[in-house]
């Protein structure tokens, strides 16, 4: 019998894995705390340590760096979101898309911080990009664009998602009242569009 299939060692390796998944998720619960009181300056691996009781030198064993911590925060943002749009039943797009803008919002906070730090790796990259994908998917499901060749139905997914994006962002700066429309009325508009405008037969891509 190999050392791998002693079962004593089974139960000391999944001991070790759990012990790491458990420390992992404190560290990123204890930046999550550290974000929304100190926001992105105030989110470094002395505060994460600090915030988490550990020392520095053990939260760069589970995250190589800043960037690492925040790729891991808007993974889990997007995760998050997808599972609650999920467990929606609304089957309106422009409601379900309405529901998503401000968590939207917040998650284009944390991938604007994840830009601006060095030492996001491809890996991570894929990970959000698969995240992303996803979500947006999840948001455009009302719109019933199985029908549609992948790519222009992928960007109609796009297009619904980033007006979530954009019309919560106006409005948290005061600006949409100004325009004289409102987050639920254009969302509306934009899924009745996406929904119903026929299949474009030249390629959406540039």
């Amino acid at each position: 019998m190999s050392q791998s299939d002693n079962p004593s060692d089974r139960r000391r390796e999944d001991r070790r894995e759990a012990s790491h998944a458990h420390k992992r998720a404190e560290i990123l619960a204890a930046a999550r705390r550290v974000y929304a009181r100190d926001g992105a300056k105030g989110l470094t691996i002395r505060a994460v340590a600090t915030e988490a009781g550990y020392v520095p030198g053990a939260v760069y064993f589970y995250f190589h760096s800043k960037a690492a911590i925040l790729s891991e925060l808007a993974v889990s943002e997007l995760a998050g979101l997808t599972r609650q749009l999920k467990a929606t039943s609304s089957k309106d797009a422009a409601e379900r898309a309405a529901a998503a803008a401000e968590a939207f919002a917040a998650a284009h906070a944390i991938f604007n911080m994840d830009l601006e730090n060095q030492g996001t790796n491809p890996g991570s990259e894929r990970v959000l990009l698969g995240r992303l994908i996803s979500l947006f998917q999840t948001v455009s499901e009302p719109l019933q664009l199985e029908g549609l060749p992948p790519e222009q139905a992928q960007a109609r997914a796009l297009g619904l998602s980033s007006a979530a994006i954009g019309l919560a962002t106006l409005a948290r700066m005061g600006k949409l009242d100004k325009l004289g429309v409102t987050a639920a009325s254009t969302l509306r508009e934009v899924a009745h569009c996406l929904k119903d405008a026929p299949e474009r037969k030249e390629a959406t891509g540039g």
